[in-house]
Protein backbone atom coordinates (compact mmCIF):
# COMPACT_ATOMS: atom_id res chain seq x y z
CA UNK A 1 0.00 0.00 0.00
CA UNK A 2 3.20 2.26 -0.46
CA UNK A 3 1.18 3.70 -3.58
CA UNK A 4 -1.78 5.11 -1.42
CA UNK A 5 -0.61 8.69 -1.22
CA UNK A 6 -1.31 10.37 2.39
CA UNK A 7 -1.98 7.09 3.96
CA UNK A 8 0.68 7.52 6.36
CA UNK A 9 -0.61 10.31 8.12
CA UNK A 10 -3.78 8.21 8.93
CA UNK A 11 -2.38 5.58 11.15
CA UNK A 12 -5.91 3.93 12.14
CA UNK A 13 -7.23 3.98 8.49
CA UNK A 14 -4.00 2.18 7.32
CA UNK A 15 -3.89 -0.44 10.46
CA UNK A 16 -7.92 -1.13 9.16
CA UNK A 17 -6.97 -1.34 5.12
CA UNK A 18 -4.16 -3.57 5.94
CA UNK A 19 -6.41 -6.12 8.31
CA UNK A 20 -8.73 -6.09 5.14
CA UNK A 21 -6.17 -6.36 2.40
CA UNK A 22 -4.47 -9.64 4.48
CA UNK A 23 -7.89 -10.76 5.36
CA UNK A 24 -9.14 -11.46 1.55
CA UNK A 25 -5.47 -11.68 -0.08
CA UNK A 26 -5.14 -15.10 -0.13
CA UNK A 27 -8.24 -16.51 -0.83
CA UNK A 28 -9.10 -17.46 -4.11
CA UNK A 29 -12.77 -16.36 -4.33
CA UNK A 30 -11.09 -13.24 -4.66
CA UNK A 31 -9.86 -11.81 -8.10
CA UNK A 32 -8.96 -8.23 -7.22
CA UNK A 33 -9.34 -5.39 -4.39
CA UNK A 34 -9.44 -1.83 -5.59
CA UNK A 35 -9.12 1.33 -2.90
CA UNK A 36 -11.39 4.07 -4.14
CA UNK A 37 -12.70 7.17 -2.54
CA UNK A 38 -10.36 9.75 -0.72
CA UNK A 39 -7.85 7.82 0.42
CA UNK A 40 -6.81 6.30 -3.50
CA UNK A 41 -7.20 10.15 -4.34
CA UNK A 42 -4.67 11.28 -1.68
CA UNK A 43 -6.73 13.61 -0.08
CA UNK A 44 -8.07 11.76 3.21
CA UNK A 45 -8.78 12.97 6.21
CA UNK A 46 -10.01 11.94 9.95
CA UNK A 47 -13.76 11.69 8.78
CA UNK A 48 -12.74 9.73 5.38
CA UNK A 49 -14.58 6.06 4.29
CA UNK A 50 -11.89 3.37 3.02
CA UNK A 51 -13.47 2.44 -0.19
CA UNK A 52 -12.56 -1.41 -0.85
CA UNK A 53 -14.08 -2.98 -3.71
CA UNK A 54 -13.81 -6.70 -3.57
CA UNK A 55 -13.89 -7.97 -7.28
CA UNK A 56 -14.83 -12.10 -6.94
CA UNK A 57 -15.01 -14.67 -9.68
CA UNK A 58 -18.83 -14.63 -10.60
CA UNK A 59 -19.58 -18.42 -9.38
CA UNK A 60 -18.38 -17.25 -5.75
CA UNK A 61 -20.12 -14.18 -5.79
CA UNK A 62 -22.69 -15.13 -3.09
CA UNK A 63 -20.91 -17.49 -0.83
CA UNK A 64 -18.28 -14.81 -0.48
CA UNK A 65 -20.89 -12.12 0.06
CA UNK A 66 -23.15 -14.47 2.59
CA UNK A 67 -19.70 -14.50 4.72
CA UNK A 68 -19.50 -10.55 5.04
CA UNK A 69 -20.13 -10.29 8.95
CA UNK A 70 -17.37 -13.16 9.27
CA UNK A 71 -15.27 -10.98 7.53
CA UNK A 72 -16.33 -7.63 9.15
CA UNK A 73 -15.37 -9.47 12.42
CA UNK A 74 -12.29 -10.92 11.55
CA UNK A 75 -10.84 -7.50 10.98
CA UNK A 76 -12.03 -6.68 14.28
CA UNK A 77 -14.16 -5.46 17.02
CA UNK A 78 -16.95 -4.21 14.77
CA UNK A 79 -19.17 -0.78 16.31
CA UNK A 80 -21.80 -0.93 14.14
CA UNK A 81 -22.51 -2.70 10.62
CA UNK A 82 -25.70 -3.18 8.01
CA UNK A 83 -26.12 -4.33 4.33
CA UNK A 84 -26.92 -1.72 1.76
CA UNK A 85 -29.48 -2.60 -0.91
CA UNK A 86 -28.07 -3.29 -3.70
CA UNK A 87 -28.03 -1.26 -7.18
CA UNK A 88 -29.14 -3.04 -10.50
CA UNK A 89 -25.40 -3.67 -11.80
CA UNK A 90 -23.49 -1.99 -9.33
CA UNK A 91 -22.02 -3.60 -6.00
CA UNK A 92 -23.47 -5.18 -2.46
CA UNK A 93 -22.24 -3.13 0.13
CA UNK A 94 -21.52 -3.91 3.42
CA UNK A 95 -20.77 -1.14 5.85
CA UNK A 96 -19.09 -1.22 9.21
CA UNK A 97 -17.94 1.16 11.69
CA UNK A 98 -14.67 0.40 14.06
CA UNK A 99 -13.21 1.33 17.37
CA UNK A 100 -12.01 5.28 16.25
CA UNK A 101 -14.28 5.49 14.40
CA UNK A 102 -13.06 4.56 11.18
CA UNK A 103 -15.83 3.06 8.48
CA UNK A 104 -15.25 0.72 6.32
CA UNK A 105 -17.09 0.11 3.10
CA UNK A 106 -16.59 -3.40 1.61
CA UNK A 107 -17.71 -3.24 -1.87
CA UNK A 108 -18.09 -6.53 -3.51
CA UNK A 109 -18.53 -7.12 -7.19
CA UNK A 110 -19.21 -9.50 -9.72
CA UNK A 111 -15.69 -9.53 -11.91
CA UNK A 112 -17.93 -9.44 -15.13
CA UNK A 113 -19.57 -6.65 -14.31
CA UNK A 114 -15.93 -4.86 -13.72
CA UNK A 115 -15.02 -2.76 -17.08
CA UNK A 116 -13.43 1.11 -17.91
CA UNK A 117 -16.06 3.74 -16.44
CA UNK A 118 -15.10 7.14 -14.75
CA UNK A 119 -15.59 6.04 -11.51
CA UNK A 120 -12.43 4.01 -11.88
CA UNK A 121 -10.23 6.67 -12.52
CA UNK A 122 -7.96 7.54 -9.72
CA UNK A 123 -8.39 4.03 -7.76
CA UNK A 124 -5.59 1.98 -6.61
CA UNK A 125 -5.40 -1.72 -7.33
CA UNK A 126 -4.24 -3.86 -4.19
CA UNK A 127 -5.16 -6.84 -5.64
CA UNK A 128 -4.81 -8.12 -9.27
CA UNK A 129 -4.72 -11.80 -9.94
CA UNK A 130 -5.06 -11.67 -13.48
CA UNK A 131 -3.89 -8.28 -14.72
CA UNK A 132 -7.14 -7.22 -15.76
CA UNK A 133 -8.57 -4.85 -12.82
CA UNK A 134 -5.21 -2.25 -13.51
CA UNK A 135 -6.01 -2.47 -17.42
CA UNK A 136 -9.43 -1.47 -16.30
CA UNK A 137 -8.26 1.34 -14.00
CA UNK A 138 -5.63 2.55 -17.23
CA UNK A 139 -8.51 2.58 -19.48
CA UNK A 140 -10.94 4.30 -17.61
CA UNK A 141 -8.64 7.91 -17.36
CA UNK A 142 -10.06 10.28 -19.29
CA UNK A 143 -13.06 9.03 -20.35
CA UNK A 144 -16.14 10.83 -19.98
CA UNK A 145 -18.89 10.90 -17.75
CA UNK A 146 -21.77 8.48 -18.95
CA UNK A 147 -24.72 10.73 -20.73
CA UNK A 148 -28.68 9.51 -20.30
CA UNK A 149 -29.95 6.77 -22.41
CA UNK A 150 -33.45 8.11 -24.15
CA UNK A 151 -35.51 5.88 -22.34
CA UNK A 152 -34.07 7.01 -18.90
CA UNK A 153 -35.06 10.54 -19.53
CA UNK A 154 -38.23 9.88 -21.10
CA UNK A 155 -38.91 7.30 -17.51
CA UNK A 156 -37.39 10.41 -15.97
CA UNK A 157 -39.71 12.96 -16.92
CA UNK A 158 -43.01 10.44 -16.04
CA UNK A 159 -41.30 10.18 -12.47
CA UNK A 160 -41.09 13.99 -11.97
CA UNK A 161 -44.36 14.91 -12.97
CA UNK A 162 -46.04 12.17 -10.92
CA UNK A 163 -44.38 12.60 -8.19
CA UNK A 164 -45.17 16.68 -8.31
CA UNK A 165 -48.58 15.79 -7.81
CA UNK A 166 -47.95 13.49 -5.13
CA UNK A 167 -46.56 16.05 -3.37
CA UNK A 168 -48.82 18.94 -3.98
CA UNK A 169 -51.35 16.48 -2.17
CA UNK A 170 -49.60 16.05 0.85
CA UNK A 171 -48.89 19.47 0.60
CA UNK A 172 -52.73 20.93 0.52
CA UNK A 173 -53.78 17.72 2.82
CA UNK A 174 -51.46 19.14 6.04
CA UNK A 175 -49.47 15.97 5.45
CA UNK A 176 -46.13 18.03 5.47
CA UNK A 177 -43.61 15.35 6.62
CA UNK A 178 -44.62 13.49 3.77
CA UNK A 179 -44.40 16.58 1.48
CA UNK A 180 -41.27 17.40 2.38
CA UNK A 181 -39.67 13.27 1.99
CA UNK A 182 -41.05 13.44 -1.14
CA UNK A 183 -40.07 16.92 -2.07
CA UNK A 184 -36.31 15.60 -0.96
CA UNK A 185 -37.21 12.69 -3.62
CA UNK A 186 -37.58 14.63 -6.08
CA UNK A 187 -34.44 16.84 -5.63
CA UNK A 188 -32.44 13.50 -5.18
CA UNK A 189 -33.85 11.45 -8.20
CA UNK A 190 -34.78 13.28 -10.31
CA UNK A 191 -33.19 16.79 -10.61
CA UNK A 192 -29.11 16.37 -9.06
CA UNK A 193 -29.16 13.85 -12.00
CA UNK A 194 -30.15 16.06 -14.83
CA UNK A 195 -27.54 18.65 -12.83
CA UNK A 196 -24.83 16.02 -13.23
CA UNK A 197 -25.80 15.43 -17.06
CA UNK A 198 -25.93 19.29 -18.55
CA UNK A 199 -22.52 19.68 -16.80
CA UNK A 200 -20.80 16.53 -18.11
CA UNK A 201 -19.81 15.26 -15.02
CA UNK A 202 -20.35 11.99 -13.11
CA UNK A 203 -23.56 11.75 -11.23
CA UNK A 204 -22.54 11.53 -7.60
CA UNK A 205 -25.52 12.56 -6.13
CA UNK A 206 -25.04 15.31 -3.11
CA UNK A 207 -20.98 14.39 -2.86
CA UNK A 208 -19.25 17.82 -2.25
CA UNK A 209 -21.91 19.31 -4.23
CA UNK A 210 -20.92 22.75 -2.58
CA UNK A 211 -17.95 22.96 -4.95
CA UNK A 212 -19.74 21.58 -8.20
CA UNK A 213 -22.19 24.28 -8.55
CA UNK A 214 -22.61 27.38 -10.50
CA UNK A 215 -24.10 30.63 -7.89
CA UNK A 216 -27.13 30.72 -9.90
CA UNK A 217 -27.63 26.95 -10.11
CA UNK A 218 -26.59 26.68 -6.46
CA UNK A 219 -29.01 29.90 -5.22
CA UNK A 220 -32.15 27.66 -7.76
CA UNK A 221 -31.64 24.66 -5.54
CA UNK A 222 -31.64 26.16 -2.34
CA UNK A 223 -35.00 27.74 -3.72
CA UNK A 224 -36.31 23.83 -3.24
CA UNK A 225 -35.29 23.65 0.07
CA UNK A 226 -38.55 24.71 2.55
CA UNK A 227 -39.76 24.14 6.51
CA UNK A 228 -42.44 22.63 7.81
CA UNK A 229 -45.15 24.98 6.49
CA UNK A 230 -47.44 24.54 3.39
CA UNK A 231 -47.32 27.93 1.55
CA UNK A 232 -42.92 27.11 2.14
CA UNK A 233 -43.45 23.84 0.77
CA UNK A 234 -45.56 24.49 -1.82
CA UNK A 235 -43.23 27.10 -3.16
CA UNK A 236 -40.02 24.87 -2.72
CA UNK A 237 -42.12 22.36 -4.98
CA UNK A 238 -42.99 25.27 -7.63
CA UNK A 239 -38.96 25.98 -7.70
CA UNK A 240 -38.70 22.14 -8.50
CA UNK A 241 -40.82 22.54 -11.68
CA UNK A 242 -38.71 25.61 -13.14
CA UNK A 243 -35.82 24.01 -12.28
CA UNK A 244 -36.83 20.75 -14.01
CA UNK A 245 -38.20 22.62 -16.99
CA UNK A 246 -34.23 24.76 -17.21
CA UNK A 247 -32.61 21.28 -17.11
CA UNK A 248 -34.88 19.44 -19.54
CA UNK A 249 -34.42 21.62 -22.56
CA UNK A 250 -30.97 20.51 -23.46
CA UNK A 251 -30.32 17.02 -22.44
CA UNK A 252 -33.67 16.49 -24.32
CA UNK A 253 -32.34 17.61 -27.37
CA UNK A 254 -29.28 16.30 -26.82
CA UNK A 255 -30.65 13.23 -27.16
CA UNK A 256 -32.95 14.03 -30.25
CA UNK A 257 -36.15 13.63 -28.00
CA UNK A 258 -39.33 16.14 -27.89
CA UNK A 259 -41.55 16.05 -25.48
CA UNK A 260 -45.56 16.96 -25.15
CA UNK A 261 -46.17 19.75 -22.70
CA UNK A 262 -49.87 19.12 -22.43
CA UNK A 263 -50.34 16.62 -19.96
CA UNK A 264 -48.09 18.76 -17.62
CA UNK A 265 -50.15 21.71 -18.45
CA UNK A 266 -52.54 20.00 -17.26
CA UNK A 267 -50.63 19.09 -14.02
CA UNK A 268 -49.73 22.26 -13.35
CA UNK A 269 -53.29 24.01 -13.77
CA UNK A 270 -54.86 21.87 -11.50
CA UNK A 271 -52.49 22.83 -8.78
CA UNK A 272 -52.66 26.09 -9.58
CA UNK A 273 -56.80 26.08 -9.43
CA UNK A 274 -57.07 23.75 -6.03
CA UNK A 275 -53.85 26.37 -4.73
CA UNK A 276 -56.05 28.92 -5.49
CA UNK A 277 -59.24 27.80 -4.14
CA UNK A 278 -57.48 26.15 -0.90
CA UNK A 279 -56.10 30.47 -0.29
CA UNK A 280 -59.75 32.02 -1.23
Amino acid sequence: MDNVPGLDLMPAHRALLERAVDHFRDDERVMGMILGGSLAHGVPDFYSDIDLYIVTHDEFFDALFDEREAAALAMGSALFRFTVDPIPGGSRDYIIVYPGAVKLDLMYHRESEISPEPKWAGCVVLKDVSGMFEDVLVRSRGLAPLVPMSEELLELEQKFWTLCWYVFGKIVRGELWEALDGIHTIRRDVLLPMLDWTSGRPHEGYRRLETKLEPEIAERLMDTLGPLESEALYRALQAEISLFRNLRKPLFEFCGLTFDTVPEEQISGEMDRHWTARET
